[in-house]
């Protein structure tokens, strides 16, 4: 006869199992959808769509990454951003090659560099990628994008981990500014800071992501770990608004710490913009 401790321990021991599986939520995509209104989007951008995907670090959703692109092909967008953090290294470049493949011409896609492409030393493969599928690569420049008669403005920067010498993003902002005074201006970055460093550049909407969601994240705490593996997070996940702009922040897709993401599913974030107060 089995003794009852024995029954319990194993009893616990599956509950813990399943406890821990459900936790570890590297590899179940959750779809986030963010309505974003503006005064300075003009009416004709009114239910602009733009996919955001951050911080891939190599990971696949299904065999050539199928089920992230279908995710994102379902929602109809205008703009995919990405915002960084694609390829830690070489080995790590298929993942990306079969989301873009997959991708390509659905909508123009613009990407931004990330801390980690800099420093994995994969960048210049990346780039040669990036233009293989036509994505745009903005790298400390800015553009008009047309839409329904109207546009606005996509801007786009390095990471600081780029040459020392290049361009600071407050003198492309004034820039930009000069050129393109009163259009609605959406700015795309790798990294969260921006309401730390720039609370008032002159753009209206940024994009961004290099957080991880906090990679642990508790019930009505949020985020545990911040950049740099310390403790507590600053600005990682959702939308933020200072008195210039709105941040958002993505949680990212995969993952470049040794610490699992728990309860903290890979996010496809989908932003309508609508013009309004």
């Amino acid at each position: 006869m089995k003794k009852p401790g024995r029954a319990l321990r194993r009893a616990l021991l599956l509950m813990l199992t399943a406890a821990a599986l459900t936790a570890d939520s590297r590899w179940h995509l959750q779809l986030t959808e963010v309505e974003l209104s503006f005064a300075s989007l003009p009416p004709a951008l009114d239910g602009y769509r733009i996919v955001l995907l951050s911080d891939l670090h190599g990971a696949s959703f299904g065999p050539d990454n199928r089920r992230l692109s279908r995710a994102v092909l379902a929602q109809q967008p205008d703009l995919i951003a990405l915002a960084g953090d694609f390829a830690d290294n070489h080995t790590q470049l298929p993942a990306t090659a079969a989301l873009l493949r997959q991708l390509q011409g659905s909508a123009p896609i613009a990407w931004v560099s990330g801390n980690h492409d800099w420093a994995g030393g994969a960048l210049p493969a990346l780039r040669r990628l990036l233009d293989q599928y036509g994505v745009l690569r903005m790298e400390n420049r800015y553009l008009p994008l047309p839409w329904n008669g109207a546009r606005l403005i996509l801007a786009g920067v390095e990471d600081p981990n780029g040459p020392a010498d290049m361009i600071r993003p407050a003198a492309l902002a004034e820039k930009l500014r000069t050129e393109y005074p009163d259009d609605f201006v959406l700015w795309l970055a790798h990294r969260n800071d921006w309401l730390l460093r720039e609370p008032s550049l002159p753009v209206d909407l940024i994009l961004c992501g290099h957080a991880h969601g906090g990679v642990i994240r508790l019930p009505f705490i949020g985020g545990l770990i911040g950049t740099g593996h310390r403790l507590g997070a600053d600005y990682e996940s959702g939308v933020y608004r200072g008195e210039r702009y709105a941040m958002l922040v993505s949680r990212g897709l995969g993952s470049s710490s040794p610490i699992p993401r728990l309860f903290n599913r890979p996010e496809i974030v989908v932003i309508t913009l609508h013009s309004g107060t």
